[in-house]
């Protein structure tokens, strides 16, 4: 015991340092282990955000192709109304013009990367307020758009079964070379439409239900569309610096 506590006490700085080395190696390792960690999460987070920020521009191509269509359906609205309001002939353009008033428009748009970040973790996403608004963006925005979508395509839907098919030869005449809606419905008494009170009720509300459909539930959308990709564009700026 005695020879024991004489070399300790011989020995005790040499013991220490190689302590100290053990507890230095441990600690390196294991700061090592979460500075590799940080960066491998960092790379996924810079991932997630580019492929939402792809998304999104995606989506805002489809909701500035959708607000285009919708705006020549208000001014074929226009023009019939007018048309119809004014005792106007009947000619061939008012045709195009027919085509266009209930357009069945889908908002054709992508979350899977939203669907990835939540299955991984929102966590992943470091900057609090940037999670916070992406949430807000698919769960809320995104779902109360859809919402009022599927009301707009309810009526659109109703119209073309009750309303076109005693008043017009045919409907859904819209080409398959191109993506707009271009085509034409012919009505089968054109003169009778002037005093068809539930047609020009329907057509009237149709234009109040467009014009709020583009200066609402799009103009919004694509507003918070676009400032979102804005905020990602700098957290991406961020995160690689």
């Amino acid at each position: 015991m005695k020879r024991i506590l004489t070399t300790l006490y011989q020995k005790w700085p040499e013991y220490l340092i190689e302590a100290i080395v053990i507890i230095a190696s441990i600690i390196g390792a294991f700061a090592l282990e979460n500075y590799e960690g940080n960066i491998v999460r960092r790379n996924e987070e810079i991932e997630i955000l580019k492929g939402c920020k792809t998304e999104l521009q995606a989506d805002l191509k489809e909701i500035e192709l959708n607000m285009f269509e919708l705006r020549l359906s208000q001014k074929s609205l226009n023009i019939l109304i007018n048309a119809l309001k004014s005792d106007q002939s009947y000619h061939d353009s008012l045709a195009a013009h027919f085509n266009y008033m209930f357009l069945p428009m889908h908002f054709v748009h992508s979350t899977s990367t939203f669907e990835t970040l939540r299955s991984k973790g929102l966590d992943i996403i470091s900057n609090d307020t940037l999670r916070s608004q992406l949430i807000s963006l698919y769960d809320s925005q995104y779902e109360f758009f859809i919402q009022g979508e599927t009301e707009e395509l309810d009526q659109v839907h109703y119209c073309m079964k009750h309303l076109l098919p005693t008043r017009f030869e045919s409907s859904w005449n819209y080409s398959n070379t191109d993506p707009t809606f271009e085509g034409e419905m012919i009505p089968i008494d054109y003169e009778s439409l002037k005093t068809d009170t539930e047609f020009l009720y329907f057509i009237k509300t149709q234009q109040n239900r467009t014009k709020a459909y583009i200066d609402f539930f799009y103009f919004n959308l694509k507003s918070n569309v676009v400032s979102m990709i804005d905020r990602l564009e700098k957290e991406l700026k961020r995160l690689d610096s």
